[in-house]
């Protein structure tokens, strides 16, 4: 329940933080199949909600062990269907729960939903595909030759573009890849190694397809022309209405303070970690119709239910018109 919670939470508040999502090549993915989401991973958890928002299907997302270590916060991540994947580094008492994720994966898929595998193993802030790791080669293997196999699966390669990684008014261009079902690896499964890089090798040619490279050594102003010739396909409409553009302004000058103290807020707790826009998007998204809500029943005490709901229903209203008339 608190998975579809979030995810009606997170369509509505995507489109305030971002400028525009781009979704490319949504066709590829087959309906009422089980699919392996194999993408990069540039923006840490902001990854699986940016994924998980156009999917129809719940998604079931692999993510770093170490952060479910905490039963309180593996509790809650449990409910948006995060699945933990701990490495050998992490400690040998965790090697035991490798089957456990396995398990979990193979149920999610069983039932239809998609499960999404961050395929480069390690999330950095940069634009281009780092090398593979073999997590997702394994687990399509297991999923299609294990016990109770689903050959019907297909890995979907799944691209995220971000044109910048901290904090909102951002494009992101999300493009699906061409499907790599079973039948196309022609290593014999009984040569496992020799499958696993196969796999591999397919899946790094049809990911960094859709995955823009940017050298990391260009100066500023070359990555900026180059991200801005990348994004000039993903334009947003045209807002050129004064009315709204005044009730843009508007709402960004009532949303300064609490917007700095959040901002404020995300860099202490993340420094200058990947996980700045996570946290700030996820503080904004769960933490700010409480806040919407508690001040509109103060203002309903005070001055009628009408007025209350009516600031309940402006106050975000004025959110989104502000990001998007500028």
């Amino acid at each position: 329940m608190f998975y579809y919670f979030s995810r009606f939470l997170v369509r509505l508040a995507l489109p305030i933080y971002l400028k525009k999502l781009c979704v490319s090549h949504f066709d590829r993915l087959p309906k009422g199949k089980p699919l392996l989401l194999a993408s990069n991973h540039p923006d840490s958890f902001f990854d699986a909600v940016v994924i998980g928002s156009v999917l129809s299907q719940p998604i079931h997302t692999l993510t770093r062990g170490d952060v479910f270590k905490k039963p309180a916060a593996a509790f809650w991540l449990r409910q948006i269907n995060l699945i933990p994947v701990f490495r050998g580094s992490e400690g040998r008492q965790y090697l035991k729960n490798h089957d456990v994720t396995a398990q979990e994966s193979h149920d999610a898929l069983k039932k239809d939903d998609a499960v999404v595998v961050f395929s480069e193993g390690i999330c950095v802030n940069e634009w281009r595909l780092r090398p593979l790791g073999k997590g997702t080669a394994r687990m399509a293997y297991k999923i299609w030759f294990g016990e109770d196999a689903l050959p019907e699966m297909k890995v979907i390669p799944t691209g995220l573009n971000y044109e910048n990684f901290r904090g909102p008014g951002k494009r992101v261009a999300l493009k699906f890849g061409v499907p790599i079902s079973q039948e196309e690896i022609t290593t014999s499964s009984s040569d496992y190694e020799k499958w696993l890089r196969e796999f591999n090798e397919i899946l790094e040619i049809r990911m960094n397809e859709i995955i823009l490279t940017v050298p990391e050594d260009l100066p500023v102003q070359e990555r900026n022309n180059i991200l801005k010739t990348y994004f000039s396909e993903c334009k947003s409409p045209a807002r050129d209405n004064a009315l709204l553009k005044g009730l843009g302004w508007i709402g960004r000058i009532l949303h300064a303070p609490l917007y700095t103290f959040f901002t404020k807020k995300t860099a202490q707790l993340t420094g200058r970690s990947v996980f700045y826009d996570s946290v700030l998007f996820g503080m904004l998204m769960y933490i700010y119709p409480v806040i919407v809500g508690i001040l509109a029943v103060i203002l309903g005490a005070f001055a009628g239910w009408q007025a209350g709901l009516a600031s309940f229903v402006a106050l975000p209203l004025l959110a989104w018109v502000g990001s998007k008339y500028k």
